[in-house]
């Protein structure tokens, strides 16, 4: 099959022509000179991702230090930093970091009009590659920042600043979904876009299908079942248990397999004497069981694993112009040595359950993001090869050498991604007599444990877990 690129397209890339023709030779000077900034995100970040593995969080923010949160990286940059200030314990810092993403990625997204002064370096970027372009997030990403400056603020104990981030999750949720529909109808649109999944198995048969298994598990990219618990969580801790059974309603839509918000939903729904919600909640998920009437409520945020990490893959584009290859990200995943947490006291052992799984979100949002890659790409080759004729016309052999060594020179895959994300979030709540004093935290199956105090007075003991492979970090907030 020939792609072509509709004439809506062509109509805009017949007006970017002259621009891009004439400054193909100075962008194949600049994208050269550039290619060192162009390394892999992926191997860059591998430093960082094993100093999470072991632990050692200071070194894996060494690699993100904060003078380059700037240029085209900044937000990323300020993703990583927060993360890894959140496993380390450093709350407010995290905020900070995780509040400027949120602030620049807002700043992007409202750039609707670009002035003609511009218009070249614009041109430019579009004509070498997603790299080449400042990183905006993943629209999983955008959403789940909110929900983790969320547990930033609760354990600061800012109930009230943790309410206004699950608004904002909530907020992006809806505003990424529609802009996402909108952005899917177009690239629908382009001649041969719709034929990605083929190119795809193709190039990569068991990856696609590693990735279709993976995304199969995920509701949408834009219901995430950790925020919406999360502000479950912090409406328990403000006294509004109506509210809290609302969002515990949402969660369970995202999550239906997450035991942990089941037997909060038939917790809940017995105490607000909600009868038929209970019946109904009960014959899904069975009866839940008899909870003490004054008890110490342990929440726990047990996080496993690393977050995967993307790699290029070869696809074939034959265009009206001749044949050319496309680099473009897929995802691959990592191994954990844990599967789930578990939280003991005296006789009481309760297991954690996923309520964000990152491997399987982030493989739903590249498989529904992927016609729009496609299109981009199909419309960047033909461009490429437009540009490639019109200077071997003008300027013979070498005119034509150029453009070739341009398209080869700037096909790069981009592979930036939130890499210092767990692979998985899962929860698990405990209700205690009032006379436990402490809590036992255990990873299985590595079989790493450590003991966690409650202090005198506390109701509700927030507990935040992430497992490494020397141990387990551990942070808590009582109320």
């Amino acid at each position: 099959m020939i792609f072509r690129v509709s004439d809506t397209r062509v109509e805009r890339v017949s007006m970017r022509s002259l621009v891009i023709s004439n400054a193909l030779v100075l962008s194949l000077l600049l994208s050269m000179s550039g290619c060192a900034s162009l390394e892999s995100y992926t191997h860059k970040t591998l430093p960082a991702r094993m100093a999470i593995a072991r632990g050692d969080y200071p070194a894996a923010l060494a690699v993100f230090p904060g003078k380059s949160a700037r240029g085209r990286n900044e937000i990323l940059i300020r993703l990583e930093r927060g993360m890894i200030l959140q496993d380390s314990g450093q709350f407010e810092q995290s905020s900070k970091e995780f509040e400027q993403a949120g602030t620049k990625i807002g700043e992007y997204e409202d750039r609707a009009v670009i002035s003609v002064g511009k218009a070249a370096a614009q041109a430019g970027t579009f004509l070498v590659n997603e790299q080449m372009r400042p990183y905006e997030g993943e629209d999983f990403e955008k959403i789940l920042l909110h929900a983790l400056n969320a547990v930033n603020y609760v354990m600061n104990g800012d109930l009230g600043g943790a309410r206004v981030e699950i608004r904002n999750a909530y907020q992006r949720q809806e505003e990424l979904s529609e802009k996402h529909a909108k952005e899917l109808d177009e690239a629908r649109q382009e001649a041969g876009a719709g034929d990605w999944e083929a190119a795809f198995q193709k190039a990569d048969r068991q990856g696609y299908e590693l990735l279709r298994n993976k995304a199969a598990s995920v509701y949408s990219v834009y219901h995430n079942a950790f925020a919406s618990y999360v502000s479950a969580l912090v409406y328990e801790l403000l006294g509004e248990p109506g509210e809290a059974y609302i969002d515990l309603k949402k969660a369970i839509i995202a999550s239906p397999r997450s035991r942990s918000i089941q037997e909060d939903l038939i917790r809940l729904g017995r105490s607000l004497n909600y009868r038929e919600d209970v019946q109904e909640w009960e014959g899904r998920f069975g009866a839940g069981g008899n909870l003490p009437t004054d008890a110490i409520d342990v929440f726990v945020i047990f996080s496993q694993g690393l977050s995967p990490y993307k790699e290029a893959i070869t696809l074939p584009i034959p265009i009206s112009h001749g044949l050319t290859f496309a680099s473009l990200p897929v995802y691959r995943f990592t191994a954990s040595q844990a599967s789930s947490g578990l939280i003991v006291s005296g006789s009481t052992s309760i297991r954690t359950s996923a309520v964000f799984d990152t491997d399987a979100t982030a493989a739903k949002n590249l498989l529904d993001d992927f016609p729009i890659i496609f299109a981009k790409q199909i419309a960047r080759s033909y461009i490429k090869a437009r540009a490639t004729s019109r200077l071997g016309h003008e300027h013979g052999d070498i005119g034509a050498i150029l453009g070739t060594l341009f398209s080869a020179v700037t096909e790069q895959a981009d592979l930036r991604t939130w890499s210092s994300l767990p692979k998985e979030i899962q929860v698990g709540r405990a209700f205690l007599p009032r006379s436990a004093d402490e809590i036992s935290i255990r990873a299985a199956p590595s079989g790493f444990s450590a003991t966690v105090a409650i202090p005198a007075g506390t109701s509700h003991l927030v507990v935040l877990v992430r497992t490494t492979e020397t141990g387990l970090t551990i942070h808590t907030r009582s109320y």
